[in-house]
């Protein structure tokens, strides 16, 4: 009987996943290749990574052109931890904007998004990043393993 897949966000993995809000998401440039990289909110829903985002974004005709892409979770207690998420995407049209509204909520502890956050004609997106790699390396060989209580008096 083989054994079964081990899940590739593990716990020590969502614990910072739960504590930093943003995130950076990198795409690859539709017009030259080149790594371009962006501050995102984020949600983890158990399978697959979620940002909103709009349609006339470079980000999202990116991901058109090239449906790949990395983010990356710096820990908000201990910046010597931090979560690689490389994977595929999938694009969901956000017509009626529920999934942006539902996102924001979640990712502002409950406040709705503000009127005219958006342009009146702009349209939104769902990003959902599906990880294939995940990584978190100790910095270091692990020397600063208590960088945060160590230098910051966190427990």
């Amino acid at each position: 009987m083989a054994d079964a897949p081990q899940p590739l966000i593990k716990p020590e993995h969502e614990a910072v996943l739960a504590t930093t809000p943003i995130g950076c998401f990198s795409t690859l440039r539709h017009k030259d290749g080149r790594v371009s990289t962006n501050p995102v909110s984020f949600l983890w829903n158990g399978s697959e990574f979620e940002i909103s985002t709009l349609k006339g974004r470079m980000k999202y005709r990116n991901m058109q052109a090239e449906p790949r892409a990395t983010l990356c979770v710096v820990s908000a207690k201990d910046p010597m931890h931090y979560v690689e998420i490389r994977g595929s995407v999938r694009l969901v049209d956000d017509p009626d904007r529920s999934l942006f509204t539902e996102h924001f909520r979640k990712t502002s502890g409950g406040i709705e998004p503000p009127e005219g956050m958006d342009a009146p004609d702009a349209e939104r997106a769902m990003i959902y990043l599906q990880p294939e790699q995940v990584s978190s390396p100790k910095m270091y060989g692990g020397v600063f393993d208590d960088f945060g209580e160590k230098y910051h008096g966190d427990k």
